[in-house]
């Protein structure tokens, strides 16, 4: 399976060296997408994979003609589902309650929009989002049919906000799990603030060197049925993408194998 990334290389960015998040190396904006998404379907397709998704940088408060564009590439491109990310929370105080029941709502009218494409939205569980944990996700989704909205359970996101146990972070959200970003983060070293407090910082790293253990989130998610596909996404910054993948392919046949040794340990 694979998810298309469409974006806007930011201008500031275009000189500097390639990356994840600034200077795309294949400049893939949601117009090529949609000019061009039957062509790399086919080319997806004569390699054996799938196109499954699209993850651009859209959220609930773009127009609904942005997020028409975006709906419009992926249907191209026969992938059959769209991220849409919910508000932001703010830095200080809020109205949790108010701006769950804006989001609800507007969700409401971004479905009506990506159905009338036969796309399916979904949400990731990112870090400082509101929907950074499964149970601030299933306060959005529980609103919907699984079959409206799905949520991207995303594992090195929560090795970034907090502490929570695989098989309650699937039993909390199992209906609505479309599929999983598997990678990693890890927890470093910060500096101590004025008041001689270390302040933690994450870093993105391979999988096998993350704070959570892969292995037991991907026997919860078994165990609890939820057979959805697995997307790599390692934004290691010392490896090359070709490196990534290998490894991360390697570390992810590792990490199945601990479905088959439980389920031989159970009989």
């Amino acid at each position: 399976h694979y998810c298309f990334r469409p974006r806007y290389i930011p201008d500031d960015c275009r000189d500097k060296p390639y990356s994840s998040h600034g200077n795309h190396k294949f400049d893939l904006t949601p117009e090529r997408l949609l000019s061009e998404g039957g062509e790399l379907r086919a080319k997806l397709e004569a390699y054996g994979m799938t196109a499954f998704g699209s993850v651009p940088y859209a959220m609930i408060e773009h127009s609904d003609e942005q997020l028409a564009l975006h709906f419009d590439g992926a249907a191209a491109a026969g992938a059959g589902r769209v991220r849409v990310q919910p508000y932001g929370y703010p830095a200080g105080p809020f109205n949790y309650e108010e701006l769950l029941e804006r989001t609800v709502a507007r969700y409401r009218e971004v479905i009506a929009i990506a159905q009338a494409r036969h796309i399916k939205i979904v949400i990731e569980t990112h870090a400082r989002s509101l929907a950074a944990s499964p149970g601030l996700a299933l306060a959005i989704c529980k609103h919907f049919d699984p079959s409206e909205i799905g949520v991207i359970f995303d594992l090195p996101n929560y090795a970034s906000e907090g502490n929570l146990q695989p098989n309650l972070a699937v039993a909390v959200i199992r209906d609505y799990i479309d599929h999983c970003h598997i990678g990693g983060t890890r927890r470093t070293t910060g500096e101590y603030d004025v008041y001689g407090f270390r302040q933690a910082r994450s870093q993105m790293c391979p999988m096998d060197e993350s704070d959570l253990n892969i292995p037991e989130w991907l026997v919860a998610l078994h165990q609890a049925d939820v057979h959805v596909p697995l997307l790599i996404e390692d934004y290691t910054a010392s490896l090359t993408g070709r490196h990534r993948l290998t490894h991360c392919a390697e570390a992810t046949k590792r990490a199945l194998t601990a479905i088959h040794d439980t389920n031989d340990a159970n009989g």
